[in-house]
């Protein structure tokens, strides 16, 4: 029997366009499981949708799945008759369950004992029968957290379905799915046609919906749109700006694109650029034109419908009032001047247990300058400044309205206001990084207030019992934990993480005395930073786990950029053979020390040295403890490790000439000071012992 092609086709009222791409594919998975799990034979899945329709494409399924003779043991025999000889309800219950009779069952012994047995013939099914089962069991299998519900029936779906497909090559299978009767019919663009179109082969749906200009393969219509954006680009000599994100939005909110150039009046240039980003690009979907690095009042849409003038001039009309709209309220938060009200941060809640945003401020300034004296060692910034009036745009009717603007909008306003250009400059900067995409703060003033605001933030929320979950997380506390790292690991501050995470504890609950003894909750605080940090070494900068542990575990002295600076060291070395001696002592000596119980004394005695080559050994260590110093004080480990490995011979003629488990106990201990010593060296960089190489 020659296989066959399968096509499904789900009809639908428009499809949310943000990862519509994933939700086809869980479709196109689950299908393809159960088809699996029913022992259907097929070679492939093709998926294919637009903003109104879901398309699966079954290649080479087979019409016929044949399920092999078995033999199904039942209740012990015993159990199925009673003491007269009557069928019992368990006897009765199994002949049932299998559409028999109890007595054409037959008997078998296992193991001694006797039981009732089924045997089920061969059977032949054929596909088309249990394929509308499988089809709606894969729907509902695929979890979707906004399902709607619409009419009388008891249906779910991401949207109202209003018609399916269902035909295998040239034949339609009728059955019913979701509540809705399958046809061998679909229908061509919505804004083009109503007209049913009736599909009598496989071949002919791709034929007939291309001419009815829709486009399934998402890929094709996002190619189109590429290319027709680079034709627009350079014939009007624009900048060749591609939006890749957009263009992936846009192919999934069209079932054919075209696309068109429109502009607005040029006096809305004024207006900050991310105002514009934000009217033109986010809310209504535009590429935003460039020319010579400079916005232009132009821009490029995607429209469903074939282009002409009235459609252009429409979406024209449409972003006008927006604009004027952001000039209006930037017009009045210009007049009120916000820089001057600061009070009025006492007015919004940052959190209910730890204050306004007034307090969150006050919290930040503290704080930042704590930072600096770590950092800069009191080195005169305008991190105070920045501080005091970084948060003053939340009051603004800007960001009101537009809460994505913070930062932005400050910034802008206060170089309006005359604001020193780089105090304006860390308003908008201290909220970053933003994403993992982002970079850090350029100025050491923004980078101190941007740790500030994000320790603060982070701290506080634990100390209130409040830490993200594996679903849950509504103050951006992974977000800001990341930020602040990504901060301390691309910057020089040497400073210690865990320090500076104590200093945030008490300067919280010096204003919030009902926090003070929530240990738990710092400690957890604690460990969430290290796990974070943990995971950007291993996510972002692609080092082996060993590695990383060896140096994040080896003391409670946790500084993020020292800690990459070490890991860096030591995956440049671990492929050098050169040092492989130097792992092998670190992990001997460390093992010996584990072993001895013994509680060494804090320095060795020289006057208790026997053997020459044990005296040797604390000579070369008293020679070369300075220069590890001065690299350990440098953050230059790699020349570091390259003096340490000079120890490597004398080492080994230690261990090669000195019993160390002498019966002499002071000796014995002398001994294992000394190596105690050594191992020291080896800690200040991490726990070499544990690496492999």
């Amino acid at each position: 029997m020659v296989n066959k092609k399968l096509l499904f086709e789900i009809g639908v009222e428009d499809l949310p366009s943000k990862n519509l791409n994933i939700f086809s594919e869980k479709i196109k998975k689950t299908i393809e499981q159960n088809l699996k799990k029913n022992s259907i034979i097929f070679s492939s899945i093709d998926s294919f949708y637009t903003n109104i329709r879901l398309v699966f494409v079954v290649n080479e399924i087979n019409q016929e799945i044949i399920l092999e003779k078995k033999i199904i043991k039942g209740p012990p025999l015993d159990k199925c008759f009673d003491n007269l000889s009557n069928p019992t309800k368990t006897g009765l219950g199994f002949a049932k369950k299998h559409h028999t009779k109890l007595h054409l069952l037959k008997e078998k012994e296992v193991d001694g004992k006797k039981y009732i047995i089924y045997e089920k013939p061969e059977e032949k099914i054929k596909v088309k029968n249990i394929l509308p089962k499988i089809i709606e069991e894969s729907i509902n299998k695929v979890e979707e957290q906004k399902k709607m519900r619409w009419g009388n029936v008891d249906i779910s779906f991401i949207r109202p379905i209003r018609w399916i497909l269902l035909i295998l090559d040239d034949k339609h299978i009728p059955a019913t799915i979701l509540g809705i009767d399958t046809n061998n019919y679909t229908y061509g663009n919505k804004i083009n046609s109503s007209e049913k179109i009736k599909i009598n082969s496989f071949e002919e749906y791709f034929t007939l919906l291309k001419k009815e200009k829709v486009e399934i393969d998402r890929e094709v219509r996002k190619n189109i749109i590429k290319k027709e954006i680079q034709n627009i680009t350079s014939l009007n000599r624009f900048d060749e700006n591609i939006d890749n994100e957009l263009i992936d939005e846009l192919s999934n909110m069209v079932e054919y694109p075209y696309v068109f150039l429109g502009n607005f009046p040029k006096k809305y240039l004024d207006l900050p650029k991310e105002v514009l980003e934000y009217v033109i690009q986010d809310t209504q979907k535009y590429f935003i034109i460039y020319q010579k690095k400079e916005i232009t009042n132009f821009f490029i849409g995607v429209s469903n419908v074939k282009i002409n003038n009235n459609i252009i001039k429409g979406h024209e009309r449409v972003i006008n009032p927006r604009l004027d709209d952001a000039q209006f309220f930037i017009s009045k938060d210009l007049s009120n001047n916000i820089f001057e009200k600061k009070d009025f941060l006492k007015r919004i809640i940052f959190h209910k247990k730890i204050g306004s945003m007034f307090d969150k401020v006050q919290r930040i300034t503290e704080l930042s300058s704590y930072i600096n004296t770590q950092s800069y060692a009191d080195k005169k910034l305008l991190f105070k400044e920045i501080s005091e009036i970084c948060k003053l745009d939340l009051m603004s009717n800007m960001v009101v309205e537009i809460p994505k603007l913070q930062g932005y909008i400050g910034c802008f306003y206060a170089k309006k206001l005359g604001i020193d250009c780089t105090v304006a400059e860390g308003i908008k900067e201290h909220y970053a990084p933003r994403n993992p995409e982002d970079k850090i703060p350029l100025s050491a003033d923004a980078q101190i207030v941007s740790m500030a605001d994000k320790l603060d933030t982070v701290v506080g929320i634990f100390l209130v019992n409040e830490k993200p979950t594996g679903t849950r997380d509504p103050l951006g506390i992974r977000r800001s934990t990341n930020g602040f790292l990504r901060i301390l690991i691309k910057t020089n501050f040497s400073i210690n993480l865990t320090q500076l995470i104590n200093k945030s504890y008490k300067i919280i609950s010096c204003e919030f005395n009902e926090l003070k003894d929530n240990k738990e909750g710092l400690l957890a605080c604690h460990d969430f930073f290290k796990e974070k940090l943990i995971s950007i070494f291993k996510e972002e900068y692609c080092f082996k786990e060993d590695l990383i542990l060896s140096v994040v575990n080896s003391n409670d002295t946790l500084k993020p950029y020292v800690a990459l600076k070490k890991i860096q060291a030591l995956e440049s070395i671990l492929v050098n053979s050169n040092f492989n001696e130097l792992f092998a002592n670190a992990k001997r000596v460390s093992n010996i020390l584990k072993k001895s119980n013994s509680s060494l004394p804090l320095n060795f005695k020289e006057n208790l040295l026997r053997e020459s080559s044990e005296k040797i050994l604390y000579n070369v260590i008293n020679d070369i403890k300075d220069e590890l110093n001065s690299s350990l004080e440098e953050n230059n480990y790699a020349e570091y490790l390259k003096k340490l490995n000079n120890l490597n011979p004398y080492i080994k003629n230690f261990f090669d000439e000195v019993m160390i488990n002498t019966s002499e106990e002071d000796i014995k201990l002398n001994r294992l000071s000394l190596l105690a010593s050594v191992n020291s060296f080896y800690t200040n960089i991490a726990n070499i012992s544990i690496l492999s190489y």
